[in-house]
């Protein structure tokens, strides 16, 4: 087979990548049996439409088939990934669909996606993010006998899963059956358990706090850190350390929180 140069092939790959995106409007390399190239433009749009399907279900729920094929054609035609990786092209749809919300299509004569789909998309990729994460979740034998006092001159050992999120919109809570009207805003906690499940709950700022500081790499004891809240959220650390032996119960309880490291 004859070699080519090049900057002619680089220009046939290009044409070739164009028109699996954009058929209707990008003509194909010439010499290629249209054959072939239907069987890839099935296989380019199919595989994306099943992976995004899957790391976004509650989105594809809402959305009819011919919306669905519709927002994935958009995808494929106004975006071009930065990552090689398949595993991470979710990161690439949660841009999209924040850079559609921005106003960049308001030209355009097309229904407008609702104010929280970005924010919605963000949420399940995390999800997505949680469970597949390398990270393993061991629980502690025995952690259910350990008091609460006697983990307060420790240090913490977390669910190296965690993930914390703030939100506008409650988007733990979209779905067929309910489409907020207006913002409210949220701070979400997601992680996988140790039985490989994936978990959440919403939390609010003081928690979050106390999660982050526990979770960095030079965590302080657990006393130290509920001192410290006192201080940042101008509370009397009588006040804290009270209000802390349920929640950190109910972290252990929930697996948030694994043990003493």
């Amino acid at each position: 087979m004859e070699k080519q140069p090049p900057e002619r092939l680089l220009g046939l790959q290009r044409r070739f990548a164009d028109h699996l995106r954009d058929p209707k409007h990008k003509p194909p390399p010439d010499a290629i049996e249209e054959r072939r190239l239907a069987i890839y433009r099935r296989l380019v749009f199919n595989n994306l439409s099943s992976l995004f399907a899957r790391n976004f279900p509650v989105i594809r729920k809402l959305h009819s088939d011919e919306q669905w094929r519709a927002m994935i054609r958009d995808f494929l035609i106004e975006h071009r990934s930065t990552t090689p990786m398949f595993t991470e092209i979710g990161s690439e749809f949660v841009g999209f669909l924040a850079a559609r919300s921005e106003g960049k299509d308001k030209d355009k004569d097309k229904d407008k996606d609702p104010a929280w789909l970005p924010e919605l998309a963000h949420w399940e990729y995390l999800e997505t993010c949680v469970r597949l994460a390398e990270e393993k979740v061991s629980l502690e034998k025995n952690r259910e006998s350990r008091s609460i006092e006697a983990l307060m001159d420790t240090r913490i050992r977390m669910n190296p899963t965690l993930r914390m999120a703030q939100y506008q919109w409650p988007v733990h809570r979209i779905g067929p059956d309910y489409l907020p009207e207006q913002p409210n805003a949220i701070l979400l906690a997601v992680y996988r358990r140790a039985n490989d499940q994936v978990a959440f709950m919403q939390i609010n700022a003081l928690t979050a706090s106390l999660l982050e500081m526990l979770a960095g790499d030079n965590a302080p004891v657990l006393c130290a850190a509920l001192d410290a809240l006192a201080e940042r959220f101008q509370q009397s650390t009588a006040t804290v350390h009270a209000s802390a032996s349920p929640l950190i119960a109910s972290l252990i309880d929930r697996e948030v929180m694994l043990g003493p490291q």
